[in-house]
């Protein structure tokens, strides 16, 4: 198996509003998994998954909320609970808003049934009105969220039938109603703060986003922060979430969060209950379902996500849903424990230093990045050049060594681009690895990474 290397580069964006990438895990389960006799251990000694997580390089605890469960778990109450220990442990709060009973996702969005009969009117003031609640709520106990998330995976909208937006749907009535839906969301949790308060409004899609998140925007919706989730079986490689990434900084100018993501460690099980990831046919390609084939999966993530000019963190989904005798686990081989609750290396991959988002108002390039990367032979570098001046591109090893030198001549401002094909570099192709290209323009030199993977 082909493991990378990887240095952590200076990323350079002037739009991003926060300095901090998120390092994120969702523990949203983690209450039912101890009521029902789950513990967690580090070499043999049982620990606080939470205060572990952050002792690991967490820093940032996202918590889904139900509006009325059949079980009291991801209601407020449970999520008040958790809340105080996730601001205890030193750990941002980022809530995720499903408004339903249960779970919401591109398949179902239904709404809460205290909500089923009601007229779109009051549908949007119960919106509104419960939103204040939950935040006023969790502001009285000092753990007022840092990111509040509006709906989950709402690739087609949110409470159905009102704000669906797919199919027939997709007319400028409907999107009027979500927009009114997002719009008396978003007011009823800005209603809920002082002025001295502050939080950022995240929009969450499977993938993709960018069909959704325009049409949302075009409603006059203020969003913060794009949110997509990432399993590779259903979502590609990590040259498509570059691509995606990519795609949706570019058109819309923000921030992109991976708000799910998760690897196994084995395709094994350990109870009755059907694990959702089991076949070969479900990995990404060079990563193993082993320890180490969910660690490195983890650090590439993280560091690809990073180095991206518009990636802003990654939140680890379920990391705690291990198995227990009296409550199964789908995700089990998932989690960053193993069977026993023992916590696994994969851990370690928050562990190096955050990527810092900074802006420079002297550097002469922005908007640097190569697509695809990874690369199988071809990849185009691109950038923005603000003024005319002689430009220099080389290209070395991760030891230093000279490749190549793909430009050397003067450029006029603008968008630049140029293609580096590594069959045919002349006449001495090069073999897949990490490689760094240099980039020269009087006085200012920046220095990107990409990842040949042929």
């Amino acid at each position: 198996m082909t493991r990378y290397i990887f240095i952590v580069l200076l990323i350079i964006s002037s739009f991003v509003k926060s300095n901090q990438f998120i390092h994120g895990v969702d523990i949203s389960m983690l209450k039912q998994v101890e009521d029902n006799g789950g513990y967690f251990y580090e070499n043999g000694i049982q620990i606080d998954p939470i205060q572990i997580f952050k002792d690991k390089g967490v820093n940032t605890a996202r918590i889904k909320i139900w509006h009325t469960p059949t079980l009291n778990y991801n209601n407020l109450e449970s999520v008040l609970e958790i809340a105080d220990r996730a601001k205890n442990a030193g750990l941002d709060l980022l809530l995720d808003f499903h408004y339903s009973d249960t779970w919401a996702d591109p398949s179902s969005q239904t709404k809460p049934l205290a909500w089923e009969n009601l007229t779109f009117d009051i549908l949007c003031d119960s919106v509104q009105q419960y939103s204040h609640h939950v935040i006023t709520k969790l502001k009285d106990q000092n753990t007022l969220p840092k990111y509040v998330q509006i709906g989950n995976e709402t690739d087609c909208g949110l409470l159905w039938p009102d704000g669906y937006v797919c199919d027939e749907s997709n007319n400028d009535s409907q999107w009027n109603k979500l927009g009114q839906l997002f719009a008396h969301a978003i007011d009823g949790i800005n209603g809920a703060l002082d002025n001295q308060d502050t939080l950022e409004i995240i929009s969450h899609v499977s993938s993709g986003g960018n069909w959704f998140f325009s049409n949302l925007v075009s409603q006059g919706i203020e969003l913060d922060i794009l949110s997509i989730s990432y399993y590779p079986m259903w979502h590609g490689t990590f040259t498509d979430l570059i691509q995606n990434i990519n795609d949706l900084g570019n058109e819309l100018q923000k921030s992109v969060l991976i708000a799910e993501t998760a690897y196994p460690f084995t395709l094994g099980w350990n109870d009755n209950t059907n694990n959702i990831v089991g076949l070969e046919t479900q990995l990404l390609e060079d990563y193993e379902a082993t320890e180490n084939g969910q660690f490195l999966f983890l650090h590439d993530l993280i560091t690809l996500v990073g180095e991206n000019n518009f990636g802003l963190g990654i939140c680890y989904w379920a990391p705690d849903w291990i198995s227990t005798e009296q409550f199964g686990s789908p995700w089990e081989n998932q989690a960053l424990f193993d069977f026993d609750g023992e916590l696994l290396d994969a851990i370690s991959a928050f562990e190096s230093p955050s990527v810092k988002i900074e802006k420079f108002d002297n550097l002469i390039f922005s908007n640097i990045y190569n697509y695809p990367n990874p690369f199988n032979v071809n990849t185009t570098i691109k950038y923005d050049l603000p003024k005319d001046e002689f430009v220099t591109i080389k290209v070395y090893d991760m030891l230093g060594n000279f490749v190549c030198r793909l430009i050397h001549k003067n450029q006029n401002s603008g968008h630049q681009s140029l293609q580096w094909d590594a069959n045919n570099n002349k006449g001495h192709p090069v073999s897949a690895g990490v490689y760094l290209y240099n980039i020269e323009a009087g006085n200012i030199r920046e220095t990107k990474k990409m990842i040949l993977l042929k």
